[in-house]
């Protein structure tokens, strides 16, 4: 695309859609990307608190060696070095019910007493077999079990996975033999944070591609990155980024219209009253969202009428600052509701003078209907069950975020409802974590959407080239 031509419009400054803008712009093509927001990063990004002078995530990320996406992001921006990952898959997992507060350990055999034989001696999903036997949180007959699931979905083909897309991962344990007590102390514990919902209302296919990519197939690909700066600067990398590849940047610019002109867009209007001549539209905004930009005349034709299908799950986050240190990992799980995983903020981050924990609570569709003050309280009881260390440590500040609308929800039939990047409008294109990238809602799936955005993009200049 020649430097006159009128630009492709980028409409949201997420992950996907930074990813496609930044494609775009290293392609040669004109970009202009508009974010309502006067920052970008969409679902993750940083904030200063103005009463303790840290920065702060909106919610605690991870990622794991499997995303490579997000990982080959990272490392074209620079900024590969703000993720630490494990040497080996380990996860603390509390069970505040249980006497002396028992902690169990799902690992890749990182524990003293198993040595190494998971890691390097044994194939995937058998790595995993060592540490399982050591999970004191299921009975001997319950972890030996867990195999009549777990083979079926290492062996299962990927034809074969999206035909369970109808069903819920929960239906698939139970007719693999599963107990509801082993689903909810075992198979939620992955499914929560990846897919954030529990297996019930989770589709089948969608979670067993969670454990094929990340236990089924390489021995380190659910090796645990934790980020030890805020996750914004990633996207204010790609920001700035794009800005030297000569891309237009339009912030505190909400787009409110496109017009169509046959089966082309040819114009958008954004910000106040601005209008901008677009040869092509890159529309990266959560489905509600991207619907109200849709012309009416086009919202119940194909495949637009999909967005109206989806719902949401929430994520919410309290972050907490104590009066001294309250746990000494990095994170730990627990098997409550109102804790779930606990981040040690303060290790991971690297403050010495500040004790900051962050609590991620994932699918939290109850909490995020109370009130700020409730959530604290409950979150409050729930740590201080979880965690010995806090029972003679005040707690000097919490803060909690509530992401109403986090993700898309990935219930059963939802993959007929997940949109490639082409639409049949010539010259629209979809990006996010909810279009059909085969990931779940997560940083991977958004990165990958908006490659898969871009690539459509330059595949049809090139046709009409």
């Amino acid at each position: 695309m020649t430097s006159g031509a009128a630009p492709i419009a980028v409409i949201g400054g997420g992950l996907a859609g930074l990813t496609a803008a930044l494609d775009l712009a290293e392609a040669g093509s004109r970009v202009a990307l508009i974010e309502r927001r006067p920052f970008v990063g969409g679902k993750a990004y940083s904030f200063d608190d103005p009463n303790h002078h840290i920065q702060l995530d909106n919610g605690q990320h991870i990622t794991m060696r499997c995303c490579t996406a997000f990982q080959a992001l990272l490392e074209r921006l620079g900024c590969a070095d703000i993720v630490r990952y494990q040497d080996a898959l380990s996860v603390a997992v509390i069970d505040p019910e249980s006497a002396g507060r028992q902690v169990s350990v799902l690992a890749r055999a990182e524990v003293g007493w198993l040595g190494r034989l998971g890691p390097r001696l044994l194939p995937a999903p058998l790595h995993l077999a060592p540490s399982l036997t050591m999970y004191d949180h299921l009975s001997t007959v319950e972890k030996a079990r867990l195999a009549l699931a777990l083979e079926p979905i290492r062996r299962m083909s990927e034809s074969d996975r999206r035909a369970l897309d109808r069903q819920s991962f929960a239906d698939f344990l139970l007719a693999h033999q599963q107990t509801p007590r082993v689903i909810e102390r075992f198979w939620d514990l992955i499914v929560l944070p990846t897919c954030n919902d529990r297996s019930a209302d989770v589709s089948a296919a969608q979670a067993i591609q969670v454990f094929q990519e990340g236990f089924s197939r390489e021995s380190a690909a659910a090796d645990i990155g934790n980020f030890v700066r805020g996750l914004g600067e990633v996207a204010e990398t790609a920001l700035a980024r794009l800005r030297e590849r000569g891309g237009e940047v339009h912030l505190n610019a909400a787009a409110s219209a496109l017009t169509v002109e046959g089966k082309s867009v040819t114009a958008l209007r954004f910000g106040r009253d601005q209008e901008l001549e677009v040869s092509g539209v890159v529309v990266a905004l959560p489905p509600k969202q991207a619907m109200t930009l849709i012309p009416a005349g086009w919202r119940r034709r194909e495949p637009f009428w999909r967005l109206g299908q989806f719902e949401v799950s929430p994520i919410v986050n309290v972050h907490m600052r104590w009066d001294r240190p309250v746990m000494q990992r990095d994170f730990v799980a627990v098997l409550d509701d109102d804790a779930q995983f606990i981040f040690n903020r303060s290790k991971l981050h690297g403050w010495s003078d500040e004790h900051w924990i962050s609590v991620s609570l994932s699918g939290a569709h109850e909490l995020a209907a109370l009130p700020q003050p409730e959530i604290a309280a409950r979150v409050e009881r729930a740590v201080r069950r979880a965690l010995r260390r806090t029972q003679d440590a005040a707690l000097l500040a919490s803060r909690v975020i509530k992401e109403s609308e986090a993700t898309f929800r990935p219930k059963p039939g939802m993959a007929s409802h997940r949109l490639r990047a082409r639409t049949s409008i010539a010259n629209l294109f979809l990006a996010g974590a909810w279009t059909a990238t085969g990931w779940p809602a997560t940083m991977e799936s958004a990165v990958r959407s908006g490659h898969a955005a871009a690539a459509a993009v330059l595949e049809q200049e090139h046709s009409h080239a």
